[in-house]
């Protein structure tokens, strides 16, 4: 085995059993028994769309889609990373050292001034909206929009497999939604735009 794959599978390992702690000590804000399988990243990241801009990504966790991100193109200085767990973090900043990252709360995500420096082209969520109290998740959701523009992607997945009726944010419009089967348990991704100013 090579230097290069024996570190990204000692990264991936170490990104794992930072996750399992974190889910341990904090499961509701976790919100997942297992990282996201290599296939659902895969499946968020390329709904991301090409161009200038920031991508934002909400709970990266131990980094499965930060990974699947950069591989699909998203530059490193175009990626900031929003975590709340402090050893995370730790762990976020070994395994990508070239990209943004903010130890905070996406409740707050007006106040970072790394996301005013440049338009967001698309915010990516492992958050899990679908359980957490729904006065925070309306708080995040208006910070969303307050951080978005026009044409801004909302990427979220959650395990609820069927189509959930209420908008991320205010301005959003649904535009696509899929099932991932091979992760575990299944997920559903769905994509909305920030059609604020759209003709």
């Amino acid at each position: 085995m090579n230097e290069a794959k024996h570190q990204t599978q000692s990264s991936r390992v170490s990104g794992y059993l930072h996750f399992m702690r974190e889910f341990v000590r904090h499961p509701r804000q976790i919100g997942a028994i297992c990282p996201s399988s290599p296939v659902l990243a895969r499946r968020i990241a390329s709904l991301v769309p090409p161009g200038d801009g920031l991508v934002l990504e909400l709970g990266p966790g131990g980094g499965a889609v930060t990974s699947a991100l950069l591989r699909h193109g998203v530059a490193a200085a175009d990626l900031v990373l929003i975590e709340r767990s402090e050893p995370l973090v730790a762990q976020l900043a070994r395994r990508f050292p070239g990209v943004a990252l903010i130890h905070g709360d996406a409740a707050h995500l007006a106040g970072y001034a790394q996301l005013r420096a440049r338009p967001l082209r698309a915010i990516v969520s492992s958050l899990p909206l679908r359980s957490l109290p729904r006065p925070l998740v309306r708080r995040i959701l208006a910070q969303v929009a307050e951080v978005s523009a026009p044409g801004t992607r909302f990427i979220q997945f959650s395990y609820a497999l069927h189509a959930v009726d209420a908008l991320p944010a205010h301005g959003f419009e649904r535009d696509k939604a899929c099932l991932v089967w091979r992760n575990l348990p299944p997920a559903r991704v769905e994509s909305y735009r920030d059609m604020r100013g759209a003709a």
